[in-house]
């Protein structure tokens, strides 16, 4: 077949050309009805996202998700096309919520395949892990209706996914909130190439994305195939599951540094642990924009702890980037951590290690086992279902609070008890509102509870933070992580590459670009070695090349657009205009400007 657009030759399946970008499949008026049928499924909070985020003719760098039905064609010949539509449509009903609970946005559907984006309208700085569990949680969704379409319509019902990072043009979001792309690039070709190339009910990703996501999930490397439209192979992997124990996503690989610029906050957060040594429980709260190394002060925090030989009992609940829909999801991070187990763990292993605690510390398992064990959706039996079978929801909360509650002073009552909560800016309310309850332990009991987040002020993580501030104000302590200086910023890039001769028109570059933020440094270094700016010859790091320019790495420029999509248009407006004028300006010149432009510009 000819590509209508630019009359490239093309094989009779594809659905997009590979050359110039466009769709080729005009959407049925089926595929129409059932777009607008999903988008009014798109939960609220989303859909204000979306309208809000959105930009005509922006250029976003998008993680693509293509799925399709494998050997649809087959399968159509042999159905009635009412049954295949109807087939269809309960397929996609039952695939969107798995891409919105990851907020993506359904961008094309195309008969019997989803095109999804994450990133656009709405970017994340996660994106690519959010599109690989939004592909997993995909394959759950299918396999379960293909439980239902086998005995219904006599077939075999799988599908196939492939996913892409890479930049798009995104065009203007519809009153359906279904949009528009102006040219869909490298991004979604291969997407689809992927998909084509991947085996039933099998998840393909290419190293575009692989690169941004290794510490999450467990791969099979497929090596390399041939595409249509590239010069060269392209390297692949088949996505097999979530690691049991994810790694971090921050850091160099090879590439250490001490610790720079944070002593006084991590002197500060030892001394607290002598207070609570002393029987003197405490509110630690760490707050600092992304990047900043909140992580990495804890991490020296609890290096620092193991050095001195003092023995604390460290838990950790760790919030979700996508959790604020899911609730208690924190809490329940929490609770594994206490169980020393990992999210994955399976039911009878969780029981297993919940009954054990429980009978550790208390007499009968009955007062906190069902409600624990009902947090942790295990399948409860006997005694334990009745007691939470009749609870309404509030009633049910409470005593969700009263055995977290009484675990806690348990736990606290043999070793002091440190609690860390990272991210609580993007936790959901159901857990905060639990620990709202739980923190004033501190004033009674052995238990430091220390919450990292970002200044955020429109999070539920907040409320948190208030109400330490407002009740425990003689337990708590605030401490703000800044950008570094200059000096702290040269000192970080010089461990980091081992050498204080690095050329210094090169190390200005990097700092120019980081701001004094470590996370930023460690990525323009390692954007300038993958890239082959900067190379290592012996112990001595060397400029390949003239570095004349230094982009911003993808992931930063993601971090950075997640931020600026979460500011009110006034503000977006407002940066788009200075971001116009220059690096450097004053107030007044941003004041003229604005009104020059006036509301329509």
């Amino acid at each position: 077949m000819k590509c209508p657009n630019c009359s490239s030759s093309l094989p009779d399946e594809a659905r997009f050309c590979l050359f110039c970008g466009q769709q080729i499949a005009t959407p049925s008026r089926s595929d129409e009805a059932l777009r607008t049928h999903l988008a009014a499924s798109v939960p609220l909070p989303l859909a204000e996202k979306m309208r809000a985020a959105h930009r005509s003719g922006e250029r976003k760098i998008v993680t693509a998700l293509f799925a399709d039905v494998v050997g649809s064609t087959a399968m159509a010949e042999r159905m009635d096309p009412e049954e295949w539509t109807e087939m269809m449509n309960g397929a996609f009903e039952r695939m969107s919520p798995s891409i919105y609970r990851y907020e993506g946005t359904i961008a094309r559907l195309m008969g019997d395949a989803m095109l999804a984006f994450f990133g656009a309208p709405v970017t994340h700085e996660d994106d690519p892990a959010r599109a690989i569990r939004s592909a997993l949680d995909l394959l759950e969704a299918m396999r379960e209706y293909a439980a239902i379409v086998k005995p219904k319509y006599g077939m075999d019902f799988d599908i196939r996914i492939g996913i892409n990072t890479g930049p798009v043009v995104v065009g203007d979001v519809g009153s359906d909130l279904m949009y528009e792309y102006t040219a869909m690039g490298d991004a979604v070709n291969l997407a689809s190439r992927l998909q084509s190339a991947a085996q039933p009910m099998t998840v393909l990703i290419s190293q575009n994305t692989y690169r941004y996501i290794i510490p999450l999930f467990e791969f099979n490397d497929l090596g390399h195939i041939e595409v249509k439209g590239k010069a060269e192979p392209v390297q692949i992997y088949e996505v097999t599951g979530l690691k049991t124990e994810p790694g971090k996503l921050r850091g160099l690989s090879g590439l250490t540094s001490p610790m720079v610029g944070r002593q006084v906050e991590l002197s500060t957060l030892v001394e607290l642990c002598h207070a609570l040594q002393s029987g003197s429980g405490r509110v630690a709260i760490v707050s600092g924009e992304a990047g900043l190394g909140k992580s990495r002060l804890l991490a020296e925090w609890k290096i620092e702890l193991t050095r001195r030989g003092e023995t604390f009992q460290w838990v950790e609940g760790h919030c979700l980037s996508y959790g604020r829909r899911m609730a208690y999801h924190l809490l329940i991070d929490l609770l594994h951590s206490i169980l020393d187990i990992p999210p994955t763990t399976d039911e009878a292993e969780t029981r297993s290690a919940l009954i054990g605690m429980v009978n550790s510390f208390f007499e009968s398992e009955m007062e906190t086992f069902p409600y624990l064990g009902h947090l942790l959706s295990l399948n409860l039996e006997g005694e334990a279902l009745e007691r939470v079978r009749a609870l309404d929801p509030q009633t049910l909360q409470n005593q969700y609070r009263i055995a977290l509650n009484r675990l806690l002073e348990a736990l606290a009552s043999r070793r002091p008890l440190i609690i860390v909560l990272e991210d609580i800016h993007w936790a959901d309310p159901a857990s905060i509102d639990l620990l709202n309850q739980l923190i004033p332990l501190v004033s009674a009991h052995r238990i430091l509870f220390c919450m990292l987040t970002r200044p955020d002020p429109d999070t539920s993580g907040l409320r948190l933070i208030e109400t330490a501030r407002e009740t425990l104000p003689g337990f708590l302590t605030e401490l703000a992580i800044n950008p570094l200086s200059e000096s702290e910023s040269r000192q970080l890039v010089s461990n980091l590459l081992e050498i204080e001769a690095l050329p210094e028109n090169i190390r200005d570059r990097i700092l120019e670009k980081a701001e004094g933020n470590p996370f930023f440094v460690e990525e323009v270094i390692r954007m300038l070695i993958d890239t082959g700016g900067l190379q290592q010859k012996g112990n001595r790091w060397e400029a390949a090349t003239s570095i004349e320019h230094v982009e911003i790495p993808d992931n930063i420029h993601g971090l950075l657009l997640a931020r600026i999509d979460r500011l009110p248009e006034n503000a977006r407006r407002t940066l788009r205009v200075a971001s116009v004028i220059g690096r450097q300006f004053s107030v007044k010149v941003l004041e003229q400007v604005m009104n020059l432009i006036g509301d329509d510009g």
